[in-house]
């Protein structure tokens, strides 16, 4: 914005991005083409190429609008004033949540997976995106560990076996949806977690959900 007025361009960015999320959302990201985005946004090739040079340009575009809002609606600042297990609790339910919550940021993980050996760009965005989390759950875990108590991990460590977890869990998911049982697998890791840490019980956990439901979903920790 300069002077108070919007500027075209950043319209114009914002109404690709929208356009690209739509054509992920309705044929998936494998038919996502340039030609797709000009038409579901009625523009012509060299308009967009004005404003984005390559479709892995809007890809980029698209990965970081999805984190903005996924940090909106699941409210980061007011996750991070929670107990480390409920943090944790948190994410296995976003990661496990039927349907899922956000299909197209995990299409787009997958699809910069699959190109990092050669897109560079891909894997700094992905790195980065990596290292942001397991330094936020670090600081949490640091928070919450008792000084002077036998740490068999430093809390980056565990961190980063956390946000593997997560990960796995979340290809585990995408390829085969019944697998995973949310409820069981959510508690086992944070008694795991709880056990080797020695972190004391919180609220959260202890209300844990009801036994013998069918499709039980997790959702503690949630705003």
């Amino acid at each position: 914005m300069k002077n108070g007025r919007i500027s075209i361009g950043a319209i114009r960015r914002e109404q690709i991005v929208d356009a690209a999320v739509a054509v992920i959302n309705e044929q998936g990201i494998q038919n996502l083409s340039l030609s797709e985005i000009e038409n579901k946004i009625g523009m012509s090739r060299g308009q967009l190429t004005y404003y984005f040079r390559t479709k892995e340009d809007i890809l980029l575009a698209v990965f970081d609008r999805l984190i903005m809002l996924m940090g909106e609606r699941h409210g980061q600042a007011e996750i991070d004033r929670l107990p480390w297990l409920d943090i944790v609790r948190h994410v296995l339910g976003i990661v496990l949540a039927d349907p899922p919550a956000h299909p197209e940021f995990h299409a787009l993980q997958h699809a910069f997976l699959s190109q990092i050996s050669h897109r560079a760009d891909f894997r700094r965005r992905l790195a980065d995106l990596y290292e942001h989390w397991r330094s936020r759950s670090a600081k949490a875990l640091k928070r919450d560990m008792k000084r002077g108590a036998d740490r068999r991990a430093a809390p980056l460590v565990v961190a980063t076996l956390v946000q593997a977890i997560f990960h796995g869990l979340a290809v585990q998911r995408a390829a085969d949806p019944h697998a995973v049982d949310a409820e069981k697998i959510t508690d086992l890791c944070l008694d795991i977690l709880q056990s080797y840490l020695g972190l004391p019980d919180t609220p959260l956990k202890r209300r844990s959900p009801r036994r013998g439901k069918k499709n039980a979903k997790v959702s503690h920790g949630r705003n």
